[in-house]
């Protein structure tokens, strides 16, 4: 009988126990591969990220901001030749963002709070709206007020000083999608159930115009809109049903002019230097960018973007810049296109 018999049967079963996982946690850690954090390392040293879900630019010259839902700004000075990425306190969910003339950034996350990078580049603060309503989407109109459109018929504003918001509200059971000024007095706000109002006075009074709801199918929404200031045309797109109106009368009647086959309209606006108007829409495994420049009337297909993989990616915001054409991004994955 060896020396390792005679110890074993001296020990009591609880002993036993503890030394037979002993020695397993010994064989285990002689066996395991060392930790590799290069690829970890990689990632955490791009500017976008593999987890980022973008949901709307903006830019003021060549300078873009683009946000994600986990609560970073990534910029560019370059008009999007490179780019830096700025992550905010608390990893706010990140939905919208908006340029303004003098230089300003400002973002809107999901909790009823605005954030503000200055025309001089320094961070990012943030200051709460107070309101119970749910904030959808910002604007910096050209007066310098900011714009959020909210439910139960709601839209506020306030100076770039974002202290003090002053409050319209329609007082009704629907959601402002978004609201538009071209110029210091026009602009127009659209939402829920073919909703669409104008302004001629910066927003001090709105008049409610001829609803849609009549024209599309009930589930539909005004999703996002272009105004054109001189023949005062408006453009909008409705989901889910992938339509795109006209309106030549300021918004009293409207006619369809493009059905784009059931996908997802993500972005329309109009660019004062082409006369034209440009949006982006996304099938399952493409997006593609149309053009319209007859004031809406007619529109013709300018590009498609194939797309590798099936409906993970949808187009974004459209970022217009005459200087260097358009910047395009997608939503669910990260690159720029």
């Amino acid at each position: 009988m060896n020396i390792m018999t005679i110890f074993a049967r001296t020990l009591t079963p609880f002993a036993t126990r503890c030394l037979c996982a002993g020695v397993l946690a010994a064989l285990l850690s002689a066996c395991e591969a060392p930790l590799n954090l290069e690829q970890v390392e990689a990632e955490k040293a791009r500017e976008l990220r593999r987890y980022d879900m973008l949901q709307a630019a903006a830019h003021a010259g060549d300078r873009v901001a683009v946000v994600s839902s986990i609560g970073a700004v990534v910029t560019s000075d370059d008009s999007g030749a490179s780019w830096q990425r700025h992550e905010l306190p608390g990893r706010p969910s990140l939905i919208d963002v908006t340029a303004c003339d003098t230089g300003e950034f400002i973002a809107l996350d999901s909790e009823r709070r605005v954030w503000l990078r200055k025309s001089d580049g320094e961070g990012w603060v943030s200051s709460a709206v107070d309101t119970p309503e749910n904030t959808l989407s910002i604007h910096c109109a050209p007066n310098g007020r900011i714009w959020i459109s909210a439910s139960f018929g709601t839209l506020y504003w306030s100076d770039v000083s974002l202290s003090n918001w002053t409050e319209f509200s329609l007082y009704e059971d629907l959601q402002f999608t978004a609201v538009r000024f071209v110029d210091d007095v026009n602009g127009f706000a659209v939402g829920e159930f073919g909703t669409v109002m104008v302004s001629s006075d910066g927003g001090d009074n709105w008049t409610l115009k001829k609803d849609l709801s009549n024209e599309f199918p009930s589930q539909d929404i005004v999703y996002c809109a272009a105004y054109e200031p001189t023949t005062h045309n408006i453009v909008v797109g409705t989901m889910p049903s992938s339509q795109v109106w006209l309106s030549q009368n300021g918004g009293d009647t409207w006619a369809k002019v493009l059905q784009l086959d059931y996908q997802y309209i993500s972005s329309l606006i109009y660019s004062p230097d082409e006369d034209a108007f440009i949006l982006t829409h996304t099938g399952g495994t493409y997006a593609e960018i149309w053009k319209s420049t007859n004031g809406g009337d007619t529109w013709t297909l300018k590009q498609t973007l194939n797309q590798p993989t099936d409906d993970r990616k949808r187009a974004g915001d459209l970022v217009y810049n005459s200087d260097t054409d358009w910047i395009h991004f997608s939503t669910r994955e990260q690159s720029p296109w």
